[in-house]
């Protein structure tokens, strides 16, 4: 029984093998060209991309007696038992199982020791994270200052667990995930060399499952032989591997998006009579909706990494779902997800979770659903944040209102003086004639004027709403407000120019606004208010009713 598994029959032989990795290899080479050869190196990166590969690589192009410029020969001695294992001047250790500061200290006594037949003596340690801060601290001074012909290569999948005192002894090289085409061209070349004849959709769901590493492609690929033999058909493969087809996803949102609960069910109890992991179903429904997700937006197809078939089957699908939708059944999928683990009736849970799912309504947006409400003048109930006081005033109950928070700005508080009666009766001269505006006709369209406000600034439009024009002095108006507003005028006062703009619109003429804090009765005013409009509005779309 010789055969060799094909990720190590077909591991690369020199640095021009090595797929995906070449800004590591090419500075490697460029290394040897110049022989600026470091005495130390860091190879980080995840799983199955190479990095202990490269490091044997390395090491016999070091100790190659060919002298290739960092190409190997992979035929004289060196490189030979290099390549099975077998040199005493090239030691691989495993930093999992030698992490403590015993084999460390073995390591630097043969630190001393001359190479036997190769030119360095090169010491590979694989998973150098794993190593105890002892073991890296009696690490460190040899390290740093090494014998002329000792090398060290260091492998990691987590970097960061690497003490940094370490890291800025060695020469850093990041290891990249595998894309996606690199893993499939790969794998074509491996599957042709052993004449097996393989879908193409097999070649990408490989390559997808491996998620970005060819040892884990190539792990797959052999096992897939061994189940189908010298041919590999995609049903087969989504058999052997328990593979949730792509069909019960696309049954799964159908049934969602027309809310067929019985369909649901029946979906759901073929996850569940098929075998499938209940984890991975909803892990594989979280991707179905992210690229449903994906889809809706402008050229979202050619961003997803399917088949050409699947690409046009999302295409059709994602037209006839709101991204809102997804969005919000994305947020649930992902909360199923981390719960079902902690419940005792993960059936239960996920069916009685998809059925909740089926029974959400439609997004709609505020702007849509304040429109619709308001019967066509959103200015009338649209409120983006709620002011300080209620927008609709309590009845008379004997119960005060709560005070009114102060500007806390003191140099720009106004008293509530400041606008006399003298100021008020003033009247300004008018450059623009235009039409003739008076406290009859403002207060006939001070609902229109409040409308028009609201759509520069909603909540001014809110704080204006509780204002009421008292007297215009040709183009002039002046608004009293209740004492009780005096937040809402200070705010009004520093965006008068939006009052002003928006009166512009509605009577065709400039015309100036002057805000002031009306004396009296503020008991009596906040009766008054419940005939206000707004009040009036709201009262309607709720079917309330206004006591007195």
């Amino acid at each position: 029984m010789s055969y060799q598994v094909l990720a190590r029959k077909y591991r690369p032989e020199n640095f021009q093998e090595v797929l995906g990795q070449q800004h590591v290899t090419q500075t490697l080479l460029n290394a040897f060209s110049r022989e600026r050869i470091a005495h130390a190196y860091l190879f980080a990166g995840p799983r199955g991309v190479g990095k202990t590969t490269t490091a044997r690589i390395l090491a016999k192009a070091l100790n190659c007696l060919e002298d290739s410029k960092g190409n190997p020969c992979n035929k004289c001695g060196n490189c030979q038992e290099i390549a099975s294992s077998r040199s005493m001047d090239v030691l691989e250790i495993d930093g999992a199982s030698n992490r403590g500061i015993d084999e460390i200290r073995n390591l630097r006594e043969l630190v001393k020791y001359s190479p036997i037949n190769a030119k360095f003596k090169v010491f590979i340690i694989d998973e150098v994270h794993m190593l105890t801060q002892a073991a890296f601290n009696a690490l460190l001074k040899t390290l740093e200052e090494p014998p002329s012909h000792v090398k060290f290569i260091f492998a990691t999948t987590e970097a960061n667990k690497v003490l940094p005192t370490i890291l800025s002894r060695c020469q850093r090289h990041d290891f990249h995930r595998m894309s996606l085409e690199m893993i499939e061209s790969g794998l074509k070349k491996v599957i042709e060399a052993e004449n097996v004849q393989m879908e193409e959709t097999v070649y990408h769901l490989i390559g997808t499952i491996a998620d970005g590493s060819m040892r884990d492609a190539l792990s797959i690929a052999d096992q897939l032989i061994a189940f189908c033999g010298d041919s590999v058909a995609l049903q087969a493969t989504t058999e052997m591997l328990g593979i949730i087809p792509s069909d019960l996803f696309f049954g799964i949102t159908d049934a969602l998006q027309s809310k067929d609960r019985s369909v649901l069910l029946e979906q759901l109890a073929e996850v569940h009579s098929k075998g499938f992991a209940l984890t991975d179903f909803i892990a594989g429904l979280n991707s179905h909706l992210l690229n449903l997700l994906i889809v809706s937006g402008d050229n979202g197809v050619e961003l997803l990494d399917v088949t050409d078939d699947l690409k046009k089957r999302y295409g059709e699908a994602g037209n006839r779902w709101d991204g809102r939708d997804l969005i919000r059944h994305m947020d649930h999928v992902t909360k199923m997800e981390s719960e079902i683990k902690q419940v005792q009736q993960p059936k239960i849970y996920l069916e009685a979770m998809m059925l909740k799912l089926a029974e959400m309504d439609s997004s709609v947006a505020i702007s849509d659903l304040l429109k619709q409400l308001s019967g066509g003048n959103p200015t009338i109930v649209k409120v983006e944040k709620a002011p300080p006081q209620k927008v609709v005033p309590r009845a008379k109950t004997g119960v005060k209102n709560s005070p009114m928070p102060e500007d806390v700005d003191k140099k720009k508080e106004v008293p509530s003086e400041t606008v006399t009666k003298n100021e008020r009766n003033k009247p300004e001269a008018v450059s623009d004639p235009g039409p003739v505006v008076t406290l009859e006709s403002l207060e006939q369209h001070w609902e229109e004027v409040v409308g028009k406000v609201s759509e520069n600034g909603t909540s001014i439009g809110t704080f204006l709403s509780h204002g009421q024009p008292t007297e215009v002095a040709g183009s002039k108006v002046t608004i009293g407000f209740p004492e009780r507003y005096r937040f809402q005028l200070d705010v009004l006062k520093k965006n008068a120019r939006r009052v002003e703009t928006s009166l512009e619109k509605v009577f065709g003429k400039k015309l100036k606004v002057n805000f002031f804090l009306q004396k009296g009765d503020a008991s009596s005013a906040e009766l008054d208010d419940s005939n206000h409009p707004v009040t009036q509005r709201v009262l309607e779309l709720f079917s309330g009713e206004g006591t007195n």
